[in-house]
C-alpha cells in the first residue's frame, strides 16, 4: 500500500513539473505565484487571504481587483474585497452590485470575470450547498493590460486563490463546530448527566418503601399469629391480605432491581461517552481503575442479555477461561470497557446465524472466553485475551482483516442493519488501552477477540489521553 502511494503520488509529481513547463510562466509570474503561497500560509485569516489575492495582481502587474466570495451561510454571492478599497464590513457586502455567478471566464467592457474554483476532493465539506466547487469569483481589471498569455496565468492564479480559500473556510467552519460542540457538551452536563442523579436519590426512596412496606408486612403476619386464636375468619381475610401485600412486595422488589441495574448502565454509558475531556482533548481520556471483569462487567451484560438471546433462539455457552478471577488484575477504564463488550454482545444478537455441526445437530450459539497468555507483550507482560465466538458463515480471510476498519460491513450480515462503526470503536478503545484486536474465521461461524496487559504499572495515573 505505501510503495503504491509513493508511487502515485511520483506520478502526480512528473505531472505537476511536465504541466509548469507546458505554462512557461515568466519569471515575475512565478515570483507572483510564489508570494502568494508564502503570505497564504503566513497569515491565517480569511479577511488576510482576501487582501492577498487583490495585492498580489497590483502589486506584480499593476491589475486592479475584486474578490467575490459565496457567503457561508446563506450561499449568496458577496463582494468582500477590492484592490481600491480593502475588506468590505458585512453590512457593505449585502448591498454591492455582484456579477453572475459563472463556471466559465466571462468579460465587461472593461474586466475579465474569473470562476474560483474549491478543492474538488472536498466539495462535500462546503459549509454552503452550492451544488458545484465553484467558491466565488475574481474581476481583473483593466483588461486591455491583459493579453492572452496574462489571462492563462491569472486562470491558474484564480485556481490557487480557491484551494486556498476552501482550505481557510473549512478551518472557519471546524473552529465553529468545535465552539459548539464544547457549548453542547456544558448543556449536557447541565441538562442531562446532572438531572440523571436524580434518579438515584428516586431509588433510594423507592427502596425505603419497599422497606416500609416489609414492615407493614411483618406486622400483618405477627396480627395473624394473634388472631388465629381470637377469629378464624379474620385471621382468613388477613392472610389474604398478606398474600396479596406480600405479592405486590417481592414485584416491587423486582421491578426495584431492574430499575437500580438500568439506571446504572445508562448512567455509566453517559459518563463514559458525555465525558467533558474527550470533548476538550479531541480524543479517548481514560479514567483507569482495577476492575474484576466477571462481578463488574460480564455478569451484569449476561443478566441483561440471556433474555434477549434466548428470544433469539441462541444458546449461551459461558466459559471463563483458565484464569481465576483472583489472579486478574486489569487496570482500565470501566466505562469505555463495558461498552466494548456491550458491542460485541449486541452483534452477537444481530448476526449469530444456525449452522449444521458435525453430528447433523442444529446449532445457534454465542460462547465467551478468557484466557491468559504467557509473555504476550513481552517478558513478563502478560495477557488476557477474550473472545466470543458465534456461529455462522465464515468470513473470508480479506473480510475479517477489515472487520474493524469504520464503515466496512461483511457479506454475512445479511439484511441486518448497521452502521459498521461498533467493531471500530471498539477497535479504538482496545488499542487506547495499549491491548489488540482481532478476528478468526472458524468452521462454523466467526471468533472476534480483544488482548489487553494483565497488569498495568501501579504508577499509571488515573486519568491519561491516548
Amino acid at each position: 500500500m505505501s510503495r503504491n502511494a509513493l508511487e502515485e503520488m511520483a506520478a502526480r509529481v512528473r505531472e505537476k513539473k511536465s504541466a509548469y513547463e507546458r505554462y512557461n510562466f515568466e519569471r515575475l509570474q512565478e515570483e507572483a505565484f510564489a508570494t502568494f503561497f508564502d503570505l497564504a500560509q503566513e497569515y491565517t485569516s480569511l479577511e488576510n487571504l482576501y487582501l492577498i489575492c487583490v495585492t498580489v495582481p497590483k502589486e506584480f502587474f499593476k491589475l486592479e481587483s475584486r474578490l467575490y466570495v459565496l457567503h457561508h451561510k446563506s450561499g449568496r454571492l458577496e463582494k468582500v474585497c477590492t484592490s481600491e478599497e480593502g475588506v468590505l464590513l458585512e453590512a457593505e457586502r449585502a448591498d454591492a452590485a455582484v456579477p453572475l455567478l459563472s463556471e466559465k471566464i466571462t468579460e465587461t467592457d472593461h474586466s475579465y470575470i474569473l470562476p474560483i474554483r474549491g478543492n474538488v476532493a472536498l466539495t462535500q465539506w462546503l459549509p454552503f450547498a452550492s451544488g458545484h466547487a465553484i467558491l466565488g469569483l475574481f474581476e481583473i481589471y483593466p483588461k486591455d493590460r491583459v493579453d492572452d498569455k496574462g489571462l492563462f496565468f491569472l486562470e491558474k492564479f484564480s485556481n490557487r486563490i480557491g484551494y486556498n480559500l476552501h482550505q481557510k473556510l473549512l478551518l472557519q467552519q471546524n473552529i465553529q463546530h468545535i465552539k459548539f460542540i464544547n457549548q453542547l457538551v456544558a448543556d449536557i452536563e447541565h441538562n442531562v448527566i446532572s438531572p440523571n442523579l436524580y434518579y438515584k436519590l428516586f431509588l433510594l426512596r423507592f427502596k425505603k418503601a419497599i422497606e416500609n412496606y416489609r414492615e407493614i408486612q411483618e406486622k400483618f403476619r405477627d396480627l395473624i399469629m394473634f388472631t388465629q386464636t381470637q377469629d378464624s375468619a379474620l385471621c382468613r381475610e388477613l392472610c389474604e391480605l398478606y398474600h396479596l401485600l406480600s405479592t405486590d412486595n417481592d414485584d416491587l422488589e423486582e421491578e426495584y432491581h431492574a430499575l437500580k441495574k438500568h439506571y446504572e448502565h445508562n448512567s455509566l454509558f453517559l459518563e463514559t461517552l458525555l465525558r467533558r475531556d474527550h470533548f476538550e482533548k479531541g480524543t479517548y481520556v481514560l479514567r483507569r481503575q482495577p476492575c474484576n471483569f466477571r462481578t463488574e462487567i460480564i455478569q451484569p451484560l449476561l443478566e441483561r442479555y440471556l433474555p434477549i438471546f434466548a428470544k433469539a433462539g441462541i444458546t449461551v455457552d459461558n466459559k471463563l477461561g483458565d484464569i481465576p478471577d483472583e489472579e486478574v488484575t486489569l487496570f482500565v477504564d470501566k466505562g469505555l470497557i463495558s461498552q466494548v463488550f456491550e458491542n460485541l454482545f449486541s452483534n452477537a444478537v444481530k448476526y449469530t446465524r444456525e449452522v449444521e455441526d458435525a453430528r447433523g445437530q442444529k446449532i445457534k450459539m454465542v460462547s465467551y472466553h478468557r484466557n491468559i497468555l504467557k509473555n504476550h507483550f513481552g517478558e513478563g507482560i502478560h495477557g488476557v485475551r477474550f473472545s466470543i465466538f458465534t456461529t455462522g458463515q465464515p468470513l473470508s480471510p480479506e473480510e475479517a482483516k477489515k472487520v474493524f476498519d469504520e464503515g466496512f460491513r461483511a457479506s454475512n450480515v445479511d439484511r441486518e442493519k448497521g452502521t459498521g462503526h461498533g467493531l471500530h470503536f471498539v477497535k479504538n478503545v482496545v488499542e487506547i488501552h495499549g491491548g489488540k484486536v482481532g478476528c478468526e474465521p472458524k468452521k462454523y461461524g466467526n471468533t472476534i477477540y480483544f488482548i489487553l496487559p494483565l497488569k498495568e504499572s501501579q504508577d499509571t495515573p488515573p486519568s491519561e489521553t491516548a
